[in-house]
């Protein structure tokens, strides 16, 4: 399916149980961390529905391959688009991040607005959502970034961030064995993890990979190390109600989740 075959036609409209606004969230298949912490984070008056898209699984024993994977490979966004532009929603999460850390700045630009141009609504990419946290909390320019990844994803997202004209203090990659294993780490593995890449220079935390579960964590980690966390959940979330005008804090999230 390419962009000119997806032809719905919809204004975005309330309901009962939406009457501030509908959000729209795109997953992976395999994630089960997404919808129960995004659901966490919606305010009143607003509802989440959640689309699943099929990836095929990334080999991580043969690392040549898995490098391959992550320049290639690609989900059925447009169908899985078709299945929940129909319930109107107000504005698109993506649930998905490695993807949209794929080149630079510029590549990323063009494919939020390509998207936003197919959906005729906001259309939320995690990379971005991440760029505009770090712009609402001051734009810190030395960061740490973890990631449930193998070495070739952390390169990626290490040369996006770079790229877009942050120094990377560290990445640290927990070698995640496969796609559902990611939500299978533990809140003390997570916290051992982020003791890992935190950096003395680091001014700001920065975690990528949406299947890890770190969003409830974030004010605990944010206390223990002195300085503030980007998560890609909290991140892509928070930027989709702004963009549609909801301003709520969320509780319980972390620093930028009350800008």
């Amino acid at each position: 399916m390419t962009d000119k075959d997806l032809k719905i036609q919809f204004t975005p409209s309330i309901d009962t149980l939406g009457s501030r606004a509908k959000v729209a969230i795109f997953v992976p298949a395999t994630n089960t961390v997404v919808q129960p912490e995004m659901e966490l984070m919606r305010p009143p008056g607003v509802t989440n529905h959640v689309t699943r898209m099929v990836l095929p699984p990334r080999p991580y024993d043969d690392q040549a391959a898995y490098k391959l994977a992550l320049e290639t490979e690609k989900g059925n966004l447009e169908v899985a688009l078709e299945s929940v532009l129909v319930c109107e929603p107000h504005v698109v999460a993506h649930g998905h991040s490695i993807h949209s850390f794929r080149g630079e700045a510029k590549r990323a630009l063009d494919e939020e607005k390509r998207l936003n141009d197919l959906c005729g609504i906001p259309f939320i990419t995690p990379s971005r959502a991440v760029l505009a946290g770090l712009e609402a909390i001051g734009n810190p320019s030395k960061i740490a970034i973890l990631t449930p990844y193998w070495p070739p994803a952390d390169e990626m997202i290490t040369h996006f961030f770079e790229a877009c004209g942050y120094e990377v203090s560290k990445t640290y990659g927990m070698k995640s064995v496969g796609p559902t294993a990611v939500a299978r780490f533990t809140a003390e593995e997570i916290i051992s993890a982020f003791e890992q890449v935190d950096h003395s220079e680091a001014q700001a935390l920065i975690h990528v990979g949406t299947n890890l579960p770190v969003s409830a964590l974030t004010p605990l980690i944010e206390k223990k190390f002195g300085k503030p966390l980007i998560g890609v959940n909290v991140a892509t979330y928070w930027w989709a109600l702004r963009k549609i005008g909801v301003l709520d804090p969320l509780p319980g999230m972390g620093i930028l989740a009350q800008k």
